[in-house]
């Protein structure tokens, strides 16, 4: 019987330890979502398919991606056309002329870069 008691003791005792208040941290905030996620809604044109589009240039725009440290991945073309997005999309774009991308090695701050410009737009929809 005190076994018992015992053994129920335990393991009251141990299921209490997984009744705490947990909680969950992230280093990403709300905000930081919204901005990562909003250059989705600006499109990439070729000049091709502007000719058939009614579109308003709203300004030149550039993004990009850097490796600050040997330690850190090597940019990506990719990452740079994202930034290039989301700078757009603070211009009020939808829409973006890709010009060219350039990669670029030892520059000031970063060790390798790659560098998008463009032209933000406002396509008529």
């Amino acid at each position: 019987m005190q076994l018992r008691l015992v053994g129920a003791a335990l393991l009251a005792l141990a299921l209490s330890g997984c009744a705490g208040n947990w909680g969950f941290n992230s280093n990403v905030s709300p905000e930081g979502i919204k901005d990562y996620y909003k250059g989705n809604d600006v499109t990439l044109y070729n000049k091709d398919q502007l000719s058939n589009l009614n579109y308003v240039t709203l300004g030149s725009v550039e993004g990009e991606a850097c490796q600050i440290k040997a330690s850190d991945a090597t940019p990506k073309e990719a990452d740079a056309r994202a930034s290039i997005r989301r700078r757009a999309a603070d211009m009020g774009a939808n829409g973006l002329l890709l010009d060219r991308c350039i990669h670029f090695a030892d520059m000031p701050g970063c060790l390798e870069q790659v560098l998008c410009s463009g032209q933000a737009l406002k396509v008529a929809k």
